[in-house]
């Protein structure tokens, strides 16, 4: 699923740009926020994970259209990425996507990232801060800072 215009807004708002490391996208699907977040930092590296290949190829069409050369998008899912470096995760994943994540945060990540959730929540976590879009479904955004205190 795509995240809405309202999702991605308040999502962009809540990117930590102040650490170092690359923006991530965990499932950047047909490109609407790993693009959105690519045009608002363009002096920051942006890196987008698609598994299915018609969203990719999509996502990588616009990428060249745009010149967005801060974007690198990967045909690869995240559970096989290098996430250490990440100063700013991403995601609109499902329920169990959540819970790999989460696994992979606990088994991989040190440094401080701050992870921006569309809809669902890490099963474990507290969340930093959560914010109710004002559309019909109140649609939760979950803002964490990594490692949790």
């Amino acid at each position: 699923m795509m995240s809405s215009s309202k999702a991605c807004k308040t999502m962009l708002a809540e990117i930590d740009t102040y650490e170092k490391g690359p923006l991530i996208d965990l499932g950047s699907g047909w490109g609407t926020l790993v693009i959105a977040v690519a045009q608002k930092h363009p002096n920051q590296q942006v890196i987008g994970y698609e598994l299915s290949w018609f969203p990719w190829l999509v996502s990588k069409i616009l990428k060249h259209s745009l010149r967005l050369d801060n974007l690198t998008l990967f045909r690869k899912d995240f559970k096989n990425a290098d996430l250490s470096t990440a100063s700013s995760l991403v995601c609109y994943l499902f329920p169990e996507g959540m819970v790999a994540l989460q696994e992979k945060l606990v088994d991989e990540v040190f440094n401080k990232v701050t992870i921006v959730s569309n809809t669902f929540a890490l099963p474990l976590c507290q969340p930093t801060r959560v914010i109710k879009l004002r559309d019909f479904y109140q649609t939760p955004i979950y803002v964490y800072h990594w490692p949790p205190k």
